[in-house]
């Protein structure tokens, strides 16, 4: 047999090749393995660093087959084909393949980001969603919230998925604040802020000392503030 290194370099590897080497769980026995099966091994165990999570479509959940690891599926089951326009939450491993702990990247950056889906084996099978919640609805599983935008194709039973990070949500993941002047003086505010939840509030008089008032949450946005005396002055948002 000739020297490995004489014999000639191919020029037009296809999945079908093949190398020899060890089997490590089978007593390092000598075996062929072919560039498809190191291809999906390599991509299964994420061994090629990515920025994308993966997961298989799990379409059955039952008593038989129980909600796995490395999952995406949904609370009742809906078929072995859904369309990713007909999607609007599903359940999300905490662990992507292969049994990478991702769940807290689901809250931040992910809530209120633009995502990208595709079939890892298919990528024109593909959806943009708007990730919108992320609520832990079962041991080691989140629901998660998502709006449709636009895509192609669906879920597939079986088949993997990966997602990623498409546009950052600069202001949905950064704390806002609003500071609203109280120019005439005055024993109720009526503050109307616009940052869409339930901001803690902050009160100084026009001498800059720390005054304490009631605070009555009208809705997201809007708020009055109550003293015993009418005053001006600044009230802080955050």
């Amino acid at each position: 047999m000739a020297l490995i290194s004489t014999y000639p370099i191919d020029q037009n590897i296809v999945g079908s090749d093949k190398w020899i080497g060890s089997d490590a769980n089978f007593k390092n026995a000598t075996k062929n393995f072919s560039v498809d099966k190191v291809a999906e091994y390599l991509n299964n165990s994420a061994s090629i660093q990515s920025q994308t999570l993966r997961y298989q479509y799990q379409a059955t959940v039952d008593s038989l087959n129980p909600r796995k690891s490395g999952t995406v599926s949904f609370q009742s089951n809906i078929g072995d084909e859904v369309a990713f326009s007909s999607i609007s939450s599903w359940l999300l491993s905490r662990y992507s393949i292969p049994s990478k702990d991702v769940y807290p990247f689901y809250t931040n950056p992910l809530i209120g980001s633009t995502v990208l889906v595709t079939n890892a084996n298919d990528i024109p099978n593909w959806a943009v969603y708007k990730w919108e919640s992320s609520v832990e609805d079962e041991s080691n599983f989140y629901n998660i919230g998502l709006e449709y935008v636009s895509g192609s194709g669906g879920l597939e039973d079986g088949e993997y998925y990966l997602i990623s990070l498409l546009l950052y949500d600069i202001e949905s993941n950064t704390d806002k604040t609003f500071t609203f002047p109280q120019n005439v003086a005055s024993d109720t505010w009526s503050v109307t802020h616009n940052l869409n939840k339930f901001p803690s509030v902050s009160v100084v008089d026009s001498g800059n000392t720390a005054v304490l008032g009631s605070v009555n949450y009208i809705n997201n946005n809007e708020l009055t503030i109550t003293f015993s005396a009418p005053f001006s002055g600044y009230a802080y948002m955050n």
